[in-house]
């Protein structure tokens, strides 16, 4: 049987460690998941070649189906803080099938994330390494070493790694961010135009070239709601961390606003398609703009938001697995703490899964394409978990939280939500062609499936470990019954 509601569950410690993340840090959690200059260099890229000189445009609307979806994880953060994020928040509107499929799926996209973004980091790393200190070392050496390193630094505790996301995700940001001002400032005024706000400005002069760069604009910015399974550690969390949620969307908001501004005046409506058939467009706007000399530069800005990306994704699974585990709906060792109130269990589990996945695939197919496979999968898993948290947020605040029910932030924000993610969806189970890749985003499907299985038989074998459900919350959560009418 789980524990009583509000009460620690197997930590061996008393919970999680309390008070130890201030708010920069959690928005410097959230941007090190979002990983804004892997956001850049790989993503947008492609978001451009389909968009074209309207990319703007793109990204204004993915910063508003972002914050409208923000929003609605922020509603929940506020009444319901939980380090179990979004598993929790869904139990809460979907009840314990919609919960328990939300955490399930969290795993597994989080999860492949993190041996996903070693492999990438460890080919950048290792083209830094040669070109700056003339060392030679493989990819698949680096993926060991990177994996060990981020391991070590989520068991010292999330106070040291949400430092490391801070340092990290500034520098990256502001490289970019000097590299982009560069670039608008040489190109002037004169050369600005409101063309890039236009749908007929797309690279085919068509709509469907917006959305489907839309589906590029709109996953540049999933991460932002990380910093919620921070919720039993952050100060203040009922504040922090709505707070924070925003927070994040407006500043990775504005940074990709401002690069992307500086990529389409920096080559022109006419140089688009010579920019993105780039080997690496981003180096290509620092060599012309700054000097080729610094290309190790944007190698290092890379490694940087690599390592970030890592660090963050590696602490929000483990986190979901502890809360997981902590209700015994998953193994109740996942909710072991070290003596550091650090998941300790967890941590073992994602190193061992991100090695013995990762490894393999990064010694056979080399970093660049272990990420593009991994990544892939994990997509279609972010697109229906940002879907169902949204009409979790619909239900919730017209049943359970009835008395604080508005028809702005709990209906219309969330519908328009849903309503845009859709392009990201579609984009992923309609690939363009029909490659073994494109098949790769479907696994969700199959894991899904499974996950539909564990959850039969959790009911049927320990019916009062399927009532636990999203029932742990942080030590002063507000349970629906108990929610405060309006102000």
């Amino acid at each position: 049987m789980g524990p009583d509601r509000g009460q620690p569950g197997r930590d061996d410690g008393g919970g999680l460690a309390r008070g130890v993340v201030g708010p920069a840090r959690l928005i410097a959690f959230g941007a090190g998941t979002i990983a804004p200059a892997g956001a850049v260099v790989a993503g947008m890229v492609v978001m451009v070649s389909y968009a074209g000189f309207a990319s703007p445009l793109v990204v204004l609307i993915a910063f508003v189906a972002s914050m409208c979806c923000a929003s609605s994880i922020a509603e929940f953060a506020r009444r319901a803080p939980s380090a179990g994020s979004l598993y929790a928040f869904n139990s809460l509107g979907l009840g314990q099938a919609g919960g328990f499929l939300t955490g399930w799926m969290m795993v597994f996209a989080y999860a492949i994330y993190v041996p996903a973004g070693i492999a990438l980091t460890s080919v950048y790393m290792s083209v830094l390494l040669e070109d700056t200190v003339h060392v030679a070392i493989s990819g698949w050496a680096l993926f060991v070493v990177i994996l060990l390193a981020v391991s070590v630094v989520a068991y010292v505790g999330i106070k040291t790694s949400s430092a490391a996301d801070l340092a990290l995700a500034v520098g990256e940001v502001a490289v970019f961010a000097a590299l982009a001002i560069t670039i608008l400032a040489k190109v002037g005024p004169a050369h600005y135009s409101i063309a890039v706000f236009s749908p007929a400005s797309s690279a085919n002069g068509k709509i469907s070239g917006i959305a489907t760069g839309m589906i590029y604009g709109i996953t540049a910015f999933a991460g932002y709601e990380a910093a919620t399974t921070l919720s039993e550690e952050a100060r203040d969390a009922r504040r922090s961390v709505p707070r924070s949620i925003i927070g994040v969307v407006i500043v990775i908001g504005a940074f990709f606003l401002l690069v992307v501004l500086a990529e389409v005046y920096g080559v022109g409506k006419s140089g688009i398609p010579a920019f993105v058939g780039q080997e690496s467009p981003v180096r290509y706007l620092a060599s012309r703009y700054w000097s080729s000399s610094l290309d190790w530069l944007i190698d290092l800005v890379v490694v940087l938001t690599g390592l970030g990306f890592v660090v963050a994704t590696f602490n929000v699974v483990i986190r979901v697995l502890f809360a997981m585990g902590r209700e015994r709906v998953l193994p109740g060792s996942l909710a072991t703490l070290s003596s550091r109130r650090t998941p300790v269990v967890a941590t073992i589990c994602v190193a061992t899964m991100s090695l013995a996945l990762g490894l393999p695939l990064t010694y056979s197919y080399g970093g660049v394409h272990t990420f593009g496979y991994l990544a892939g999968a994990a997509g279609l898993a972010v697109v229906l978990i940002y879907l169902a948290v949204n009409m979790a947020t619909i239900r919730a605040f017209r049943g359970e939280f009835r008395s604080e029910f508005r028809v702005g932030r709990h209906l219309i924000v969330p519908g328009a939500a849903a309503v845009l993610f859709v392009f990201p969806l579609w984009g992923v189970v309609h690939p363009r062609t029909h490659m073994l890749v494109d098949l790769l985003p479907f696994a969700a499907f199959g894991w899904l499936g499974i996950g539909a299985v564990v959850l039969w038989f959790l009911k049927v074998r320990s019916p009062t470990r399927a009532d636990m459900i999203g029932r742990v919350l942080a030590p002063t959560e507000v349970r629906p019954q108990e929610a405060p009418g309006p102000a």
